[in-house]
């Protein structure tokens, strides 16, 4: 993989972008993220855009399955805390295991939940809050969203700060996620 892929060392999760523009991305690819979960029981990507300042990011994820509602600015990994983009939306395209996209209003109520296989294809809306969540031990999926990725492009919600320390209200949350979720 060396030969293929640079690592990107500033990333907040291990990260790699292709050495050359021209790279298929198969299953030799999906291998090296699984064995590298299997190896450390964390997330990775491989960025398909040429680097950080690209204008539009294309990205292979493997995200564990994990607490959805601790904010990857608390705990420095990749997380799946509600958030929202000003100006942009985001693809998913599903390639294995099993995903939640989940859609909320402005005061936290769950405005859609559906559960995704692998082919199927999800797009956030624009200034709408969301989050994916991997119902499966892990999952894989290409993202596609407007770059560059800048601090501060996401907003978090007010309303999740009740969630800090109150596992009751947590457990309550995703209760109801789970309830909504169409399997």
């Amino acid at each position: 993989m060396k030969n293929f892929l640079k690592e990107d060392k500033k990333a907040k999760t291990k990260a790699f972008f292709f050495k050359n523009s021209s790279v298929v991305f198969n299953k030799k690819f999906i291998s090296f993220l699984e064995k590298h979960y299997r190896k450390t029981k964390k997330d990775i990507r491989i960025c398909m855009h040429k680097d950080p300042s690209d204008k539009h990011h294309d990205m292979v994820l493997l995200q564990k399955r994990k607490n959805f509602y601790k904010p990857w600015y608390e705990n420095r990994q990749m997380g799946t805390f509600p958030h929202k983009h000003l100006k942009k939306g985001e693809t998913y395209h599903l390639i294995k295991g099993k995903m939640a996209c989940v859609i909320f209003n402005n005061k936290g109520k769950v405005k859609f939940a559906q559960a995704m296989y692998p082919n199927d294809i999800f797009r956030t809306p624009i200034n709408t809050y969301h989050t994916q969540i991997p119902l499966s031990e892990y999952v894989i999926y290409h993202e596609g969203a407007l770059g560059p990725f800048k601090k501060g492009n996401s907003v978090f919600p007010k309303w999740a700060k009740k969630f800090k320390n109150n596992k009751k209200e947590i457990l309550k949350f995703q209760k109801e996620i789970n309830r909504r979720i169409s399997r």
